[in-house]
């Protein structure tokens, strides 16, 4: 048997010849390539999805402000949607930051507005400005949706 403490390792490799060796090396060099080809993609792939989770909590709260709006049916209190455009306006400006924060493409993305005219929600109470902010509400889970489903560009 080979006593790695008293110089087993010279007794192994003391037969090598310089082809085991270049092989040896070689076979190191192949290794680490392959590792610095893969290891970046892999980081890549984990903050997308990482951020992809991030986009889809705003998603999720920018939907249940969709589903809150104030409508204009009924007696709707001014100061009910007053606090709704309030929330959409803390809403829209959290999102474009911590987006910005990420990927400036993304922020940049968010706040997009499409050349298409603008279409009024009479559905929406007329208090507060509500009708305006639906609208901007709506083109910002639009924007929200598109950078969702493109995540590996935007980071």
């Amino acid at each position: 048997m080979l006593d790695v403490a008293q110089g087993g390792w010279k007794i192994l490799f003391q037969e090598a010849r310089a082809i085991d060796w270049a092989i040896l090396i070689v076979d190191f060099l192949v290794l680490a390539v392959i590792l610095w080809l893969d290891a970046p993609e892999r980081f890549h792939r984990r903050t997308v999805r990482k951020r992809l989770l991030m986009v889809q909590k705003f998603m999720a709260d920018g939907q249940q402000l969709e589903r809150t709006a104030p409508v204009a049916a009924g007696d709707v209190d001014a100061g009910v949607a007053a606090t709704w455009v309030q929330s959409v306006q803390t809403w829209i400006h959290q999102t474009h930051q911590s987006l910005t924060k990420h990927s400036v493409q993304a922020g940049m993305s968010f706040v997009h507005r499409k050349v298409s005219a603008d279409i009024r929600y009479g559905g929406i109470t007329g208090h507060s400005n509500a009708r305006d902010w639906y609208r901007e509400l709506l083109h910002h889970l639009d924007n929200l949706r598109n950078i969702m489903e493109k995540a590996d560009v935007y980071f």
